[in-house]
């Protein structure tokens, strides 16, 4: 059933918005709302491109991977990746050791959705960053697909609207189809008053004025 409140962010999504003309790579310049949930270390003010000065970026695949057990929100992973991306961007040897881990990782457990989930938005982050520069981005390139990986990772997983998110954010601008307002809406039906999900999809308003209408209220 879809949700009074979803339907409701989505309307607010739309009231709210200014031209998204501005907006910047949605992977890399939108940060989640994960409050003092513990991600990679960042420097102060938690903006996107504020990474913590002299983090040793030799630990990132260790620190990375050490962030993404099982028990860890999908939000939260994404934003985790999202950090991981930045720092690599600058640092091709540590680029090509975290994209390593975890193809290494996800090759090892292929049953695993979550698994295959932070391969596929790590490398759907990666295309992105060349967006913003960074010295570390022209000797890495990855092979996989990575919107295809977060789809194979949400039909194995089943209903998971934080994955939806990360499925409409990775297929955002890439296709013309109403793929990426198919997955919004479905992450938006399911996020919960309150939650870190709700709050990120407000913070990003930005990103989708006039991609979506409000869903129609259910039938059932």
């Amino acid at each position: 059933m879809h949700s009074r409140i979803g339907r409701t962010l989505v309307v607010s999504l739309l009231a709210l918005a200014p031209a998204a003309a501005n907006a910047g790579p949605p992977l890399i310049c939108f940060p989640m709302s994960i409050g003092e949930s513990r991600s990679l270390a960042w420097g102060p003010g938690g903006g996107w491109e504020n990474p913590l000065p002299g983090y040793d970026r030799a630990r990132l695949p260790a620190d990375t991977l050490a962030l993404l057990g099982p028990r860890i929100p999908v939000l939260l992973r994404m934003e985790t990746l999202r950090r991981a991306v930045v720092y690599a961007s600058t640092d091709a040897p540590a680029a090509s050791a975290l994209f390593g881990a975890l193809r290494e990782r996800s090759r090892s457990a292929p049953g695993d959705p979550l698994a295959t989930f932070d391969l596929g938005y790590a490398v759907a982050a990666w295309a992105e960053v060349r967006h913003v520069g960074g010295g570390g981005t022209a000797a890495v390139t990855p092979k996989e697909d990575g919107y295809a990986l977060v789809r194979q990772a949400l039909a194995a997983r089943g209903a998971d609207p934080e994955m939806e998110y990360a499925a409409a954010l990775v297929s955002l601008g890439h296709t013309s189809d109403g793929t990426a307002e198919q997955h919004l809406r479905r992450a938006v039906d399911g996020a919960g008053a309150g939650s870190p999900l709700a709050a990120t999809i407000a913070a990003h308003r930005h990103l989708w004025e006039g991609r979506t209408e409000a869903p129609r209220a259910s039938t059932r």
